[in-house]
């Protein structure tokens, strides 16, 4: 039985959970193939760490985004780090327009080169960019604009030194490995639409996309494997315990190396335990009157942030927090909060 059998099969018990957390994006049965796929393609995945390979799976059912490599959507890297083998999710420049999307924002973003017309207005979110067709021309910066019919567009530019600084610590720029950046001709403009996209997360209201950027940039601009755990958000090596420990040559299971289904969070509509029973270790409650006292906490606390340092500070600590609410009770909050810091 060779290694993507057995992977596939490992893959079996965690079916549920990724139906779960796909929440009808996609059907777990796409999600599967394009997992197999990039297997298929870049075989040196099953080479390493198998906890890393599953949490790249989890993220990507977290992201609702496949990782074939041929949409473009997500990708799974094998890098080699201490000498330890592990897969590194990533998102493409595609993957970013699509989270943009389903949290009703449009994503655009270029890069300019020299000659071009570029005009941005980083207040009005404006950016009036006129590209010379055929340009073959140095790329001078990058561009990426947020926009929305309930909020003003946002704008992000990133000038020449910015990118490289982000290229240059990118590992597999630093350890040498074959990566797109090094590709002057497709590679290195796409790269930089993608790093100009990441950074629009920095003023945009709390969604997934926030997940996936910092995700990123832990990687690629801090050189720590991360993925995103669909009950503890983000997860950078270095900053917890691995999730489960291990017998020393002993290959875990699927079950050992993601948390037990029995502890994983309930779809909304889910009924409540019987009266005098606690509810299971792990549930989330149905959403209500658990919700709308969760909701009036966050708005008080809002209410007596008086900076806009606070309320950075705040959103940061709290994004988790807002996205386990119902979708209802994320745009309340937000709404409230976008008001509330002006």
């Amino acid at each position: 039985m060779n290694d993507l059998v057995v992977f596939e099969k490992q893959l079996q018990p965690l079916l549920p959970r990724f139906e779960q957390v796909l929440a009808r994006i996609m059907p777990v049965e796409r999600l599967v193939a394009s997992l197999m796929i990039s297997l298929e393609r870049t075989p040196k995945l099953l080479d390493c760490d198998r906890q890393s390979l599953l949490n790249a799976a989890m993220t990507f059912a977290v992201l609702g985004l496949e990782s074939d490599g041929v949409t473009g959507q997500a990708f799974m890297l094998p890098f080699k780090i201490k000498g330890r083998g592990i897969v590194q999710p990533c998102v493409g420049y595609k993957g970013y327009n699509t989270l943009g999307a389903r949290a009703g924002m449009t994503i655009t973003g270029e890069v300019v080169r020299e000659g071009d017309g570029f005009d941005p207005d980083t207040d009005l979110g404006l950016a009036r960019h006129k590209p010379i067709l055929d340009n073959k021309g140095r790329i001078v910066a990058a561009w990426a604009r947020a926009a929305s019919l309930t909020r003003p567009a946002i704008l992000t530019v990133l000038g020449r030194g910015d990118i490289d600084a982000v290229m240059n610590r990118a590992p597999a720029v630093r350890f040498d490995a074959e990566t797109p950046w090094r590709d002057p001709v497709i590679g290195f403009p796409a790269m930089a639409s993608k790093t100009a996209k990441r950074r629009l997360s920095r003023s945009l209201p709390l969604t997934v996309f926030q997940y996936a950027a910092r995700m990123e940039e832990a990687f690629e601009e801090q050189g720590r494997p991360s993925w995103i755990s669909p009950d503890r958000g983000v997860m950078i090596e270095g900053t917890a315990p691995p999730l489960t420990p291990t017998e020393p040559g002993e290959t875990p299971t699927a079950e050992q190396l993601i948390p037990s289904l029995s502890q994983a969070p309930q779809p909304p509509g889910t009924p409540e335990p019987a009266t005098g029973q606690p509810a299971p270790e792990g549930c989330n409650p149905p959403a209500g009157a658990g919700e709308a006292a969760k909701i009036a906490r966050l708005k008080a606390e809002i209410g007596q942030l008086a900076t806009r340092t606070a309320h950075e500070n705040w959103a940061r600590n709290n994004d988790s927090v807002i996205l386990a609410l119902s979708t209802k009770g994320q745009h309340e909050v937000t709404n409230f909060y976008y008001q509330h810091k002006g």
